[in-house]
């Protein structure tokens, strides 16, 4: 049995049109810096709150606790506005909160 040329083509295009989007989709995640996800958020912060641009320096990054977890942004530690961004490795928001949050720690164990 014999493949005809055009199932061919159809089947080496189609392969590298998949090779090239995941080679563009893998280089644009490798590089993504701490450094761009706290730029993010603490201007994210910075539009919620209604706050001059230049009070992203009331934000910081600590490294994630919990697994999923790779940075939580803290703006405004220890006041009523403080908010938390809890941030996976992609960059993606994972929970948003207080910095003592814990949100992805399981329950706590039963004393015995």
């Amino acid at each position: 049995m014999r493949i005809p040329p055009t199932v061919l083509l159809v089947i080496a295009v189609l392969t590298g049109t998949a090779g090239t989007l995941g080679y563009l989709a893998g280089s644009r995640q490798a590089a993504l810096s701490e450094t761009d996800v706290i730029n993010a958020y603490a201007h994210r912060y910075v539009e919620e709150q209604g706050l001059a641009a230049g009070e992203i320096r009331r934000c910081h990054a600590v490294p994630g606790q919990a697994d999923p977890i790779w940075l939580v942004v803290v703006c405004a530690e220890g006041s009523a506005a403080e908010r938390a961004y809890f941030v996976g490795r992609n960059g993606a928001l994972l929970h948003e909160g207080r910095a003592g949050d814990r949100p992805f720690s399981g329950p706590a164990a039963p004393e015995a």
